[in-house]
Protein backbone atom coordinates (compact mmCIF):
# COMPACT_ATOMS: atom_id res chain seq x y z
CA UNK A 1 0.00 0.00 0.00
CA UNK A 2 2.65 2.69 0.75
CA UNK A 3 4.64 2.19 -2.61
CA UNK A 4 1.16 2.85 -4.14
CA UNK A 5 0.62 5.90 -2.37
CA UNK A 6 4.00 7.12 -2.31
CA UNK A 7 3.97 6.90 -6.44
CA UNK A 8 0.48 7.91 -6.70
CA UNK A 9 -0.52 5.30 -8.71
CA UNK A 10 -4.47 4.44 -9.95
CA UNK A 11 -4.48 0.61 -9.84
CA UNK A 12 -2.40 -2.29 -8.61
CA UNK A 13 -1.20 -4.95 -11.33
CA UNK A 14 -1.55 -8.20 -9.01
CA UNK A 15 -2.86 -10.44 -10.98
CA UNK A 16 0.45 -9.43 -13.38
CA UNK A 17 3.24 -9.29 -10.20
CA UNK A 18 1.76 -12.55 -8.85
CA UNK A 19 2.07 -14.23 -12.26
CA UNK A 20 5.69 -12.52 -12.76
CA UNK A 21 6.70 -13.68 -9.37
CA UNK A 22 5.26 -17.42 -9.30
CA UNK A 23 8.29 -18.98 -10.89
CA UNK A 24 10.54 -17.42 -8.76
CA UNK A 25 8.58 -19.25 -6.11
CA UNK A 26 8.19 -22.46 -7.58
CA UNK A 27 11.31 -23.16 -9.15
CA UNK A 28 15.05 -23.61 -7.99
CA UNK A 29 16.81 -21.19 -5.98
CA UNK A 30 12.95 -20.09 -4.60
CA UNK A 31 14.01 -16.38 -4.05
CA UNK A 32 10.23 -16.34 -3.42
CA UNK A 33 9.24 -19.56 -1.53
CA UNK A 34 7.59 -17.44 1.09
CA UNK A 35 4.70 -16.04 -1.28
CA UNK A 36 3.77 -19.81 -1.73
CA UNK A 37 2.28 -20.27 1.77
CA UNK A 38 0.35 -16.87 1.41
CA UNK A 39 -1.50 -18.48 -0.86
CA UNK A 40 -1.62 -22.37 -0.32
CA UNK A 41 -0.94 -24.55 2.39
CA UNK A 42 1.68 -27.19 1.58
CA UNK A 43 0.98 -30.30 -0.69
CA UNK A 44 -2.67 -28.94 -0.72
CA UNK A 45 -2.74 -27.87 -4.16
CA UNK A 46 -1.26 -29.71 -7.13
CA UNK A 47 1.45 -27.66 -8.45
CA UNK A 48 -0.61 -27.19 -11.86
CA UNK A 49 -3.78 -25.86 -10.23
CA UNK A 50 -1.61 -23.58 -7.89
CA UNK A 51 0.13 -22.07 -11.20
CA UNK A 52 -3.27 -21.76 -12.32
CA UNK A 53 -4.63 -20.16 -9.41
CA UNK A 54 -1.60 -17.55 -9.26
CA UNK A 55 -1.75 -16.98 -12.87
CA UNK A 56 -5.09 -16.53 -14.03
CA UNK A 57 -7.28 -15.70 -10.82
CA UNK A 58 -5.72 -12.33 -9.82
CA UNK A 59 -6.56 -8.92 -11.04
CA UNK A 60 -5.88 -5.57 -11.56
CA UNK A 61 -7.10 -3.51 -7.76
CA UNK A 62 -7.78 -0.17 -7.74
CA UNK A 63 -5.16 1.52 -5.46
CA UNK A 64 -7.73 3.32 -2.99
CA UNK A 65 -9.01 -0.33 -2.48
CA UNK A 66 -5.75 -1.38 -1.35
CA UNK A 67 -5.05 1.52 0.80
CA UNK A 68 -8.55 1.06 2.21
CA UNK A 69 -8.19 -2.65 2.66
CA UNK A 70 -4.32 -1.80 4.48
CA UNK A 71 -6.13 -0.22 7.33
CA UNK A 72 -7.11 -3.69 8.43
CA UNK A 73 -3.59 -4.08 10.04
CA UNK A 74 -3.96 -0.74 11.89
CA UNK A 75 -5.17 0.16 15.32
CA UNK A 76 -9.42 -0.28 14.86
CA UNK A 77 -9.18 -2.16 11.82
CA UNK A 78 -10.79 -1.81 8.23
CA UNK A 79 -12.35 1.46 7.92
CA UNK A 80 -14.03 2.78 5.56
CA UNK A 81 -11.95 5.87 2.37
CA UNK A 82 -12.31 7.98 4.51
CA UNK A 83 -10.53 6.86 7.68
CA UNK A 84 -13.28 7.70 9.80
CA UNK A 85 -16.01 4.90 9.74
CA UNK A 86 -14.38 1.64 11.69
CA UNK A 87 -16.23 -1.31 10.29
CA UNK A 88 -15.72 -3.45 13.92
CA UNK A 89 -17.49 -0.61 15.75
CA UNK A 90 -21.24 -1.77 13.69
CA UNK A 91 -20.92 -5.54 14.39
CA UNK A 92 -22.67 -5.66 16.77
CA UNK A 93 -25.60 -3.46 15.36
CA UNK A 94 -25.78 -5.77 12.71
CA UNK A 95 -28.68 -8.59 13.08
CA UNK A 96 -27.33 -10.46 9.61
CA UNK A 97 -26.89 -13.61 10.17
CA UNK A 98 -22.47 -14.23 9.53
CA UNK A 99 -20.93 -17.95 8.47
CA UNK A 100 -16.64 -16.75 9.27
CA UNK A 101 -14.40 -19.36 7.60
CA UNK A 102 -11.12 -19.94 8.66
CA UNK A 103 -8.25 -21.70 7.17
CA UNK A 104 -6.03 -23.69 10.06
CA UNK A 105 -2.92 -22.41 7.89
CA UNK A 106 -4.39 -19.27 6.53
CA UNK A 107 -1.36 -16.78 7.03
CA UNK A 108 -3.30 -13.72 5.09
CA UNK A 109 -6.26 -13.97 7.96
CA UNK A 110 -5.34 -16.44 10.39
CA UNK A 111 -7.97 -18.36 12.49
CA UNK A 112 -7.51 -15.84 15.74
CA UNK A 113 -8.10 -12.75 13.80
CA UNK A 114 -11.00 -14.28 12.58
CA UNK A 115 -11.93 -15.41 16.15
CA UNK A 116 -11.23 -11.76 17.46
CA UNK A 117 -14.05 -10.35 14.63
CA UNK A 118 -16.35 -13.31 15.49
CA UNK A 119 -16.34 -11.98 19.10
CA UNK A 120 -17.94 -9.00 18.36
CA UNK A 121 -21.05 -9.81 16.63
CA UNK A 122 -23.76 -11.69 18.87
CA UNK A 123 -23.44 -15.00 19.42
CA UNK A 124 -27.05 -16.83 17.68
CA UNK A 125 -25.88 -15.09 14.20
CA UNK A 126 -22.27 -16.17 14.34
CA UNK A 127 -21.21 -19.35 12.84
CA UNK A 128 -17.62 -20.13 12.99
CA UNK A 129 -15.51 -22.76 11.50
CA UNK A 130 -11.57 -23.87 10.90
CA UNK A 131 -10.79 -26.02 8.37
CA UNK A 132 -7.70 -27.99 8.80
CA UNK A 133 -7.12 -30.85 11.47
CA UNK A 134 -3.71 -31.32 12.99
CA UNK A 135 -2.85 -34.26 11.13
CA UNK A 136 -4.12 -32.60 7.96
CA UNK A 137 -5.44 -31.69 5.49
CA UNK A 138 -4.43 -27.87 5.99
CA UNK A 139 -5.79 -25.06 4.40
CA UNK A 140 -4.61 -21.34 3.78
CA UNK A 141 -6.15 -18.50 2.10
CA UNK A 142 -7.10 -19.76 -1.65
CA UNK A 143 -7.38 -23.81 -0.88
CA UNK A 144 -9.99 -24.93 -2.52
CA UNK A 145 -12.31 -27.24 -0.51
CA UNK A 146 -15.16 -28.04 -2.56
CA UNK A 147 -16.16 -31.44 -0.32
CA UNK A 148 -15.90 -29.84 3.14
CA UNK A 149 -16.10 -26.00 2.41
CA UNK A 150 -19.58 -25.74 0.18
CA UNK A 151 -21.48 -28.24 1.97
CA UNK A 152 -20.99 -26.04 5.17
CA UNK A 153 -21.92 -22.81 3.38
CA UNK A 154 -24.99 -24.92 1.43
CA UNK A 155 -25.91 -25.94 5.53
CA UNK A 156 -25.57 -22.39 6.78
CA UNK A 157 -27.48 -21.00 3.78
CA UNK A 158 -30.16 -23.06 3.68
CA UNK A 159 -31.17 -22.69 8.02
CA UNK A 160 -30.85 -18.97 7.37
CA UNK A 161 -33.07 -19.06 3.83
CA UNK A 162 -36.37 -19.41 6.01
CA UNK A 163 -35.40 -16.94 8.41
Amino acid sequence: ADPAQVLNVPVIPIGTLLAAAHPFAANPPYLLSWLSPQISAPDMLQPKLFKKLVTENFETVPAKLLLQLATVFEEGGLRDRSGTFFYKNHLSKSNVPVLAIAGDQDLICPPDAVYETVKLIHEPLVTYKVFGEPGGPHFAHYDIAVDLVYPCIIEFLNHHDAA
